[in-house]
């Protein structure tokens, strides 16, 4: 019987009367199904019918409560209670009859491959017996076992009826662990008179056992409010089990994190307890060829929609600004307690205004637990700033400021307002006022944003407080807000060939436009034709956007350069600690990009198979593993069998994109055999086989890898052949051949292969010569090409030159080197000027990179692709954005179309920080374009039409990956709310081809957009 009992009230808790309410219970019946993916496996399913079991008419009388029961069996109910006057319904789910401990997750629905294990308690003592229920799909006969991770404990041959089987297994008192499984398997067997194939299922099951005797209860006393700024004081105190006596020591160690960051996750507070004596991993690998086996009976599938059937029916767009999340995690040292279990902790709360958790754990040498309780930190007056997310150099905001008065007493209050960094005042900086018991009111701050890159902050001092028997008299607070340029930066190259007793100068125009606090400079002086290390370093990091491809080529300088080469060129970086943790995390990230068949795909696991990325991958994941980082087994090894299928079976590799799919397969080949061959893998007459289609070769790095796998493997002859043809052939980059390359990207990897595995020294020189000359044309590069040249560049950091002498802007003395020279320049050293004089025997190579923020927007450009961007209100008219309200919701329509395909084609649209952009990933975000009007549904249609591989909603802009050919426009829309009032320049949105960058396109945008009240 399930009872309920009712109340009729409002959101203040005021109880009314109420007539014929109507309660009904209703039956959720779940027909269970199970699907099959290759992404994900078996996965379950069930369809819900609502069947109404019984209903009652109640009467609530005033203030008053009412009773109503249903005789319910075991099942998933609910119950709803509907007012007939209003039609307001009210219903609550609840599940009737007592559940077994199983492993089919809570389903209750068996697997076609799946025994199901029941359990008739949560845990188990030792000499006690396990009373377990085995249900098979089909009858059988198999085993029965406890297993432990060093081998069975105990087993049973069982014979499973099609009604399931009940059987007691006694627990050993040396089962002294908490790593029990047990096991079933079940066959039916085969019957070659309807050509059925024997059938096995398998069950796993965690057996717990229960040690409630080392188990620790902890309780921690708190003041349930307290101040920010100020020391909380918690007391602890340790109980043993009833029975037990207290451990001679007992340590505690107490934490106190804000309770909102860890809803987010749903943290539960750790046990140590749990984590002891809890369930752990299930280490027995099981192996057999029952999948290889085909069923000869039943039809073929049909594609299942529905329920079972049923019998009754960089830096692209600039780096990102610099923003802050306030969250609250404080620990305290660990204490020991005194012989009674008792201790005090004290732990210092910052700035604060919201719910803690304090979450404790005890230990001693035996006996664990852990305790937890919430206090609320509030300051007697709270303030909350209304911020835009960021603000862009020349933005004028109007911030908010809420203050409600928490205390008893009218408070006469002075506001002082300071602002530092890249924020500035526009208004007075003190404000006086009275603020009643309970009340609240809202001041407002206009500020305005320096050009510049970095963080502002807007501080506040009150003075005046009233507080009868506290010293508080004063509070503070303060606010950041990240501060980025309006527009993308720029980057502008000055290379020179400086020979003996020539001069060369910086322009004058040569920073025109630039906004002047946010240059940057890098000049590269050597007597070798140059490559710039530290500059493509610097782009690999600044690169913001994650795929396969982007990820793996930013890890590649912090896998080969440490803290002090990096510092050597010039460039900022964490420690070598923090660099090896960052490239544990990056090794993290493309593992959760493998596929279930050891391929990789470009943005996660469930995206198409990305051949040539899947042997650029396994090739960092080997080197990454050979210079000692943790490189799962398994995960290499599947990636390895995939490079070996592709190496034998080239009608395994089928791009999408290429324009020559031959060419695509012999370099998908070559580089997945040159991969095995550096690990010793490679069969020598796979590779073979492949050189003897070398004339299908559509680049020479292609046939330079396959040399080098020829090499390694031992056939030098055709190992030679290969590297001498690949040399001399070039690429065609009017031909899109799908593997992320270019004539640069090919020619530095050539170099660097060559002098890896010291072949053909002048061969590389000649090389290194030519690509040095291909750079100076260019001003972008992808992300393939700027690693590269790193790879290419790394072997010649610490290599000697031609001895040289210079003088760099009249310094004394003049620099006298043989060594190249990496010089960071900052502002202030641009501003004066650049002034080289070649004052030695040997001909000077200079390269000057200056990166900065324009202080206009660009003009639009195109070359190849183009982009325009509108604004269009809820029903799908077009708007102007010159002037908004707060609140108020535009459409944002991009519109991309291109001369020729471009199948990696990245959108930048950046946001004027006045707009926030609504995220349509979010389950729960506050606007949707689903259901919108007819003129957006038919926009909406177009959109589902593209490619779109990714997208992104930042802080500060949209971000889309998407593919572009010439006979259709890519169209895109997302959602923008206009938030904080304020005057904000609008960015231009921007496209360009991650692997060809200059491939480029930026559109026209408005000057400012104004957001009011």
């Amino acid at each position: 019987m399930a009872e309920f009992e009712l109340v009729y009230a409002d959101a203040n808790g005021k109880k009314y009367a109420a007539k014929d309410l109507t309660a009904r219970l209703i039956y959720e019946r779940h027909d269970y199904y199970w699907r099959w993916s290759d992404g994900e496996g078996w996965q379950s399913g069930y369809d819900q019918k609502d069947l109404v079991m019984a209903d009652e008419h109640i009467q609530i009388a005033q203030e008053g409560t009412a009773k109503v029961s249903f005789p319910v069996d075991w099942g998933s109910y609910r119950i709803e209670v509907v007012n007939p006057e209003n039609q307001l319904v009210t219903s609550v789910n609840f599940w009737a009859g007592y559940s077994w401990q199983d492993n089919t997750g809570g389903t209750g629905a068996v697997r076609p491959d799946q025994v199901k294990l029941s359990l008739d308690k949560p845990a188990y003592r030792a000499g006690e017996k396990v009373k377990l229920h085995v249900a098979a799909p089909q009858a059988g006969k198999g085993y029965l076992l406890v297993e432990s991770s060093e081998g069975p404990l105990w087993w049973q041959e069982i014979d499973v009826p099609a009604q399931g089987l009940d059987v007691e297994v006694p627990v050993n008192k040396e089962w002294r662990r908490h790593d029990l499984y047990l096991t079933a398997v079940v066959i039916r067997p085969g019957d070659k008179s309807r050509q059925a194939t024997p059938k096995r299922a398998i069950g796993v099951l965690h057996l717990p056992l229960a040690d409630e005797n080392r188990k620790l209860d902890l309780t921690l006393s708190a003041p349930e409010k307290m101040r920010p700024n100020q020391n909380l004081t918690v007391k602890v105190k340790v109980t043993p089990q009833q029975g037990q006596k207290l451990p001679e020591q007992v340590n505690v160690l107490l934490s106190a994190v804000d309770t909102g960051v860890l809803n987010v996750t749903n943290f539960k507070t750790p046990d140590p307890y749990e984590a002891f004596f809890g369930r752990k991993r299930y280490s027995i690998d099981q192996y057999d060829v029952y999948g290889q086996l085909i069923e000869g009976e039943g039809r073929l599938a049909n594609l299942r929609f529905g329920g079972s059937g049923d019998e009754d029916a960089p830096a692209r767009g600039g780096r990102k600004p610099l923003t802050e999340v306030q969250i609250i995690a404080e620990q305290a040292q660990p204490v020991t307690l005194n012989e009674k279990g008792e201790g005090e902790i004290v732990l210092p709360i910052p700035d604060f205004n919201g719910e803690l958790r304090l979450m404790a754990q005890a230990w001693s040498k035996d006996e664990f637990g852990h305790g937890e309780s919430k206090i609320v930190i509030a300051a007697p007056v709270i303030t909350q700033m209304a911020l835009p997310r960021f603000m862009a150099g020349g933005d004028h905001s109007l911030l908010s400021l809420d203050l409600t008065n928490l205390t008893e007493q009218t408070q006469n209050l002075t506001l002082n307002f300071t602002a530092n960094g890249l924020i500035k005042l526009e208004d007075a900086s003190s404000k006086a006022m009275t603020l009643e018991k309970g009340k609240r009111t809202t001041v407002e701050i206009p500020v305005t944003a320096d050009h510049g890159f970095g963080q502002g902050e807007v501080s506040l001092t009150i003075n005046g407080l009233n507080l009868p028997g506290e010293a508080l008299k004063q509070y503070k607070n303060s606010w950041k807000i990240g501060v980025r340029p309006a527009q993308p930066a720029e980057t502008r190259l000055f290379a020179e060939v400086i020979r003996q007793g020539e001069n060369w100068q910086l322009p004058l125009d040569a920073i025109s436009g630039l906004a002047p606090a946010t240059l940057e400079g890098q000049l590269l002086l050597t007597s070798r034709p140059p490559l710039q290390i530290s500059r493509y370093i610097r782009e690999l990091y600044a690169y913001p956007y994650g795929c396969l491809e982007q990820t793996i080529s930013g890890l590649y300088p912090s896998l080969y350069s440490n803290e002090a080469e990096l510092k050597k060129l010039g460039i900022k970086t964490d420690s070598d600690s923090k660099r090896r943790a960052s490239i544990d995390e990056g090794i993290i990230h493309l593992l959760s990009m493998q596929r279930h068949d050891g391929g990789f795909a470009l943005w996660d696991r469930t995206g198409d198979e990305e051949y040539w990325l899947t042997a650029y991958v396994t090739d960092f994941l080997f080197r990454a593993s050979q210079r000692g980082y943790s490189v799962p087994k398994e995960a290499l090894n599947s990636a390895n069998n995939r490079l070996l299928r592709y190496l034998q079976d080239k009608n395994v590799i089928n791009y999408r994109y290429s324009q020559n799919q031959e060419a695509m397969r012999f370099s998908t080949q070559a580089y997945a055999g040159l991969v095995l061959a550096i690990q010793q893998k490679a069969p020598l007459g796979a590779l073979r086989q492949v050189y003897e289609r070398r004339s299908q070769a559509g680049n020479g790095l292609s046939l330079v890898q396959l040399g080098v796998a020829l090499k390694l493997m031992g056939d030098n002859t055709r190992a030679d052949e290969a590297v001498r043809l690949g040399i001399n052939k070039n690429r065609n980059d009017d031909v899109g051949l799908g593997d992320y390359g270019s004539s640069i990207r090919d020619n530095a990897l050539i170099v660097a292969l060559l002098t890896e595995n010291n072949m053909l020294p002048k061969d590389r020189d000649e090389k290194l010569l030519a690509l040095s000359d291909e750079l100076t044309s260019r001003d972008y590069f992808s992300t393939q090409e700027s690693n590269s040249l790193y790879l290419a560049g790394r072997f010649f950091i610490d290599t000697s030159e031609q001895p040289w002498e210079a003088v760099v802007n009249q310094q004394v003395p003049p620099l006298s080197r043989d060594k190249s020279l990496n010089q960071v320049m900052n502002a202030e050293q641009i501003l004066q000027g650049v002034d080289i004089s070649n004052r030695g025997n040997s001909t000077l190579y200079s390269r000057l990179n200056v990166v900065g923020y324009p202080l206009h927007s660009p003009k639009p450009y195109s070359n190849v692709l183009k982009i325009q961007r509108s604004y269009l209100d809820m029903q799908g008219n077009p708007v102007s954005i010159d002037r908004l309200r707060s609140g108020e919701m535009v459409v944002v329509k991009l519109v991309v179309s291109s001369d020729k395909s471009v199948p990696d084609a990245l959108i930048v649209d950046l946001l004027p920080a006045g707009l926030e952009v609504e995220n349509q990933n979010l389950a729960n975000s506050s606007a949707s374009l689903s259901g919108s009007a007819a003129n957006l549904q038919e926009l909406i249609g177009d959109m589902q039409q593209a490619t779109i591989r990714h997208t992104e909603y930042r802080d500060d802009r949209y971000v889309a990956a998407v593919a572009v050919d010439s006979t259709q426009p890519v169209t895109l829309l997302y959602l923008a709310r206009a938030v904080t009032p304020g005057v904000y320049a609008i960015p231009a949105p921007q496209v360009e081809s991650m692997y060809v960058p200059y491939w480029r396109a930026v559109g026209s945008a408005p000057e400012k957009l104004e957001v009011v009240r």
